[in-house]
């Protein structure tokens, strides 16, 4: 079996989820769980980066949203039930990506105007479900590959958090002794040295908690 990780943009359509990952202070969100049986009203379990009371807010405001429930909230996640009116986009992605041998790994990770998932399955059905999406979808192909048990490990990572822990990888951060330093990676990353040990931090603890959970 072949995977295929890619990140779909959907300039012209919101959704109650990309509302969230548009929503000030949210930093990621992800599908864990969805239900399959309606396409239209579906049912997601999110863990969503940020603060509780924006996610209150956001989906209080969305007429789209038919039901939502806050089952748990550290410090940093939000874990969140949501019923909401999808549009055909969502849809047909959905359709699209579940057909035949394709199965969608999860996390799926959520944006203002795109998703980025991994889809596992026949390298032919895959191929076909990437060619033929509609044009409205902008499609950026980010990794292909044959499936081995782990390659959705690091999904749960935000954007810029992978981003910081392949420059440290890639620099030596992680050999012993380390050859490179928050400063020299902050240069890399164009930030500040305290920022790139804040992602790093929240990074490894999430890869942590994959590997324990």
């Amino acid at each position: 079996m072949e995977y295929v990780r890619a990140r779909i943009g959907i300039p012209e359509s919101e959704t109650s989820i990309t509302n969230l990952a548009a929503a000030d202070g949210i930093e990621a969100v992800h599908l864990l769980a969805g239900g399959v049986l309606d396409t239209d009203t579906p049912t997601y379990t999110l863990s969503i980066t940020g603060p509780e009371k924006t996610v209150r807010q956001v989906l209080k405001a969305d007429s789209d949203v038919l039901a939502w429930e806050i089952s748990s909230s550290d410090t940093e996640v939000v874990y969140v039930y949501v019923q909401f009116h999808a549009p055909l986009e969502v849809r047909l992605l959905r359709e699209r990506f579940t057909k035949d041998s394709l199965i969608v790994l999860l996390p799926v990770t959520f944006y203002p105007d795109s998703v980025e998932l991994t889809v596992v399955g026949a390298q032919s059905d895959l191929s076909r479900a990437i060619k033929t999406l509609p044009s409205i979808f902008d499609v950026t192909v980010c990794e292909v590959g044959t499936y081995r048990n782990g390659i959705h490990r690091g999904q749960s990572l935000t954007q810029r958090q992978r981003e910081v822990l392949k420059v440290a990888y890639d620099f030596g951060y992680y050999e012993r002794p380390s050859e490179t330093s928050h400063e020299e990676i902050a240069d890399v990353l164009d930030c500040a040295s305290s920022t790139v040990g804040e992602h790093l931090q929240k990074a490894e603890k999430r890869l942590v908690k994959e590997v324990f959970t």
